[in-house]
């Protein structure tokens, strides 16, 4: 009994994941949609802080993208990767002091330590590896049965 309250728990915290994941997919069309039919071409040329604000807008999306990456695929590698995005738009976009900048590629540069030398793959590899055998049963389990 235990083990099925776990997994009608596990299952509907996927379900609010993918919804989630939904929601922050719909908001990123459309954002990107309001970026491209609301950007005049001339203060994008004419004015820098207009500029800044579409590239902040953008870099915005695409971390809600890398987001909703990081919520399906259940690997470190992946929160490494929205970090990184996080901190670089930090640096790109916004007017930082020296300080801030000397910080934030300190920053940057831990997480590529941390990706290149201390991500164990194999810590990820074991969940993986389950759910593809378990794909792989239910297929055999499908093709038993056409077969009968």
């Amino acid at each position: 009994m235990g083990s099925d309250v776990r997994d009608k728990i596990s299952n509907a915290a996927t379900v609010i994941e993918i919804t989630l994941g939904l929601i922050i997919l719909i908001a990123c069309v459309v954002s990107s949609l309001g970026i491209v039919f609301t950007t005049d071409i001339q203060l994008l040329f004419s004015v820098p802080d207009y500029l800044q604000a579409r590239l902040s807008d953008a870099c915005l999306i695409i971390i809600g993208i890398e987001l909703i990456k990081m919520i399906t695929s259940y690997t470190i590698d992946s929160v490494v990767d929205v970090m990184l995005l996080a901190v670089a738009r930090q640096m790109v976009v916004e007017h930082t002091s020296p300080l801030e900048n000397m910080l934030a590629v300190l920053a940057v540069g831990a997480l590529f330590v941390i990706r290149k030398y201390l991500y164990i793959s194999h810590l990820d590899g074991p969940k993986k590896k389950r759910d593809e055998k378990k794909a792989k049963e239910k297929e055999q389990e499908h093709e038993i049965e056409y077969h009968i």
